[in-house]
């Protein structure tokens, strides 16, 4: 959805953007196009490969400051690094890019045999996925493919990965795609190894937890009129920030059985997008994997 987050995100064709999800690059490349030579642009990503490719895809755009290897989650430290107060646009593609799951190595996909890693940024010291299914217990098994992957089968699944691993440790994508396959009948297989392979991915990258606390970051972050654009692919990322919006959208926040407010809330967003934009057919058509991209933007005011 380029066109439509070039057109909700950009109030001021002079101003400063930030991409904290920068990916290859594409985002800002079509926000540079309807920006003037005084704007400025910069993009923020925790995989390093992605950065390079950011990097060679956006030489040519006179933008561009910086872009620069970090989680979104980091955006107070590098904003104070790069001595910027604050945005008229920042942007947020959450979820995981195509190149990601693509390569064989990363351990995203269960198309490929590969190694149980799912980190965003490889070169981090942070658990893999093949830590999480060789150390969690059972219940913590079950409670992180139902909460982040909403899979009814979780606990079936979560003892069979414990069953297994007290015979040889689970190590490759091969291996957990087959023990999933041997707890769930064949016409399932498909949809429910997404699911796992989506919560295992969030639990190792703590994906919820740095939206949580990015979002309340991003709206400080952002000038008067500026706006916050923010592109989510399943249901816990689209209603976290549905309800964020919504809380910082409106005024008093008491409990309804205070007859006086005590919280002194002030509304600090409007909402623009009233309900989430969804992708148009024929972008569903020329790429599958955008079919459940929901876009939210609101402004600060």
């Amino acid at each position: 959805m380029v066109d439509e987050v070039v057109a909700y995100l950009v109030s001021n064709k002079d101003g400063i953007y930030c991409d904290l999800t920068v990916g290859s690059g594409g985002h800002l490349k079509a926000i540079s196009k309807v920006l003037n030579k005084a704007a400025c642009l910069y993009g923020l990503d925790k995989d390093p490969s992605a950065v390079i490719k950011a990097k060679d895809n956006l030489k040519d755009c006179s933008q561009l400051k910086d872009i620069i290897c970090a989680s979104y989650s980091e955006i107070d430290t590098v904003v104070d690094r790069l001595n910027i107060k604050d945005f008229d646009g920042i942007l947020l593609d959450l979820g995981i890019s195509s190149q990601q799951i693509d390569d064989p190595k990363r351990g995203f996909s269960f198309r490929f045999d590969s190694p149980l890693d799912m980190r965003f940024n490889p070169d981090s010291e942070t658990k893999t996925a093949a830590d999480l299914i060789n150390n969690s217990s059972e219940r913590q098994l079950s409670e992180i493919i139902y909460k982040f992957g909403e899979e009814r089968n979780a606990n079936r699944i979560a003892r069979a990965i414990v069953r297994e691993r007290q015979k040889k440790m689970i190590l490759t994508t091969a291996h957990l795609t087959e023990i999933i396959k041997k707890v769930v009948k064949s016409s399932f297989q498909v949809k429910t190894l997404a699911r796992v392979f989506q919560a295992l991915r969030i639990a190792v990258n703590s994906e919820l937890e740095q939206l949580e606390e990015v979002l309340p970051e991003g709206v400080a972050l952002l000038k008067t009129g500026g706006r916050i654009a923010i592109l989510s692919y399943h249901s816990l990322e689209d209603r976290l920030v549905k309800r964020f919006f919504q809380q910082e959208a409106k005024g008093c926040i008491c409990p309804p059985e205070f007859s006086v407010c005590v919280c002194n809330h002030k509304p600090s967003l409007k909402i623009i997008t009233k309900k989430a934009i969804s992708p148009r057919p024929w972008e569903i058509e020329q790429n599958n994997r955008a079919r459940s991209a929901k876009l939210r933007v609101a402004e600060k005011i």
